[in-house]
């Protein structure tokens, strides 16, 4: 059971030498996967306290771990690591988008740890990850259910798991939706995302589309989350972006691409100069 203790700390008008940078990577790797960013962040911004979090025993755990443990151990990790810092700024990909948005609406803020400034996702799980039914009657009814990390944000219409992390999040378990004040307080929320990522299903999840009933995609806009997630007051705020990425695979974010997302976008969205990224095209 997750227990919030109000005591917020806001961190929209932080300034960047109280504001950690901190690097969540995805399913089934490392540290390493975010070193090529973070070696960006420390050659051109040597002043900026750069963490790439290491969750529990790493790759292993980014699997085979409960995910309210796992998000709990992030949430610590960022505690301990961030300690002289007020706020961050949070840089994730894939299933490091889950992780980081958990903390955001569960965690930030509250009791010791550091709020948020920025949010950036990169081609991550944010409307869920599209499993199909039988894989998931197959874990759901064996003893190993809750026992990986992606059962947390795993999602099926056409079936109901309102106990998953992801509903409690997105408010789809009946009750009111964690962090709410926290997500409007952001000075930025951007998804990056690529029609063209083999890995999540479907590939637009990153800026919180999802399937309905018939498997056809929802855009985001479509969505009552827009509205109750507070999307859309970022939106007309000019503080909610999406970026889509012509021709990027799924770890292009992060890796054979991660020069250009880091010179034409990343640098001046963390930056509070460029509010646009530039042209993308395979």
């Amino acid at each position: 059971m997750i227990i919030l203790i109000f005591s917020i700390q806001y961190c929209t008008n932080a300034v960047d030498s109280e504001t950690a940078i901190v690097l969540i990577h995805g399913f089934g790797v490392g540290t390493w996967r975010m070193r090529p960013l973070q070696k960006l962040l420390n050659r051109d911004w040597p002043d900026r306290t750069v963490i790439n979090l290491d969750i529990l025993t790493g790759a292993l755990s980014s699997i085979f771990e409960n995910p309210e443990r796992y998000v709990r151990a992030a949430a610590d990790e960022i505690r301990t690591r961030a300690s002289n810092f007020q706020c961050i700024d949070l840089v994730v990909h894939s299933q490091g988008g889950f992780v980081g948005r958990s903390y955001l609406q569960l965690y930030s803020g509250n009791s010791n740890y550091p709020g948020v400034r920025n949010f950036i996702a990169m081609s991550s799980v944010q409307g869920g990850y599209y499993r199909n039914i039988k894989l998931a009657d197959k874990i759901i009814n064996s003893n190993n259910y809750q026992l990986i990390v992606p059962t947390g944000y795993w999602r099926n219409p056409n079936l109901s798991n309102t106990n998953s992390l992801l509903s409690i999040i997105n408010g789809n378990n009946g009750g009111p939706i964690p962090g709410h004040d926290q997500i409007l307080n952001l000075k930025q929320f951007v998804c990056f995302y690529s029609y063209q990522d083999e890995v999540l299903k479907p590939p637009t999840t990153s800026r919180f589309d999802f399937y309905d009933s018939n498997l056809n995609v929802v855009e985001l806009e479509d969505q009552n989350l827009y509205v109750d997630l507070g999307l859309k007051q970022l939106f007309d705020q000019g503080r909610f972006q999406t970026f889509e990425f012509t021709g990027f695979k799924h770890g292009y974010f992060v890796k054979q691409r991660i020069n250009d997302v880091w010179s034409k976008c990343l640098k001046g969205l963390l930056s509070g100069g460029s509010q646009t990224c530039g042209s993308f095209k395979q």
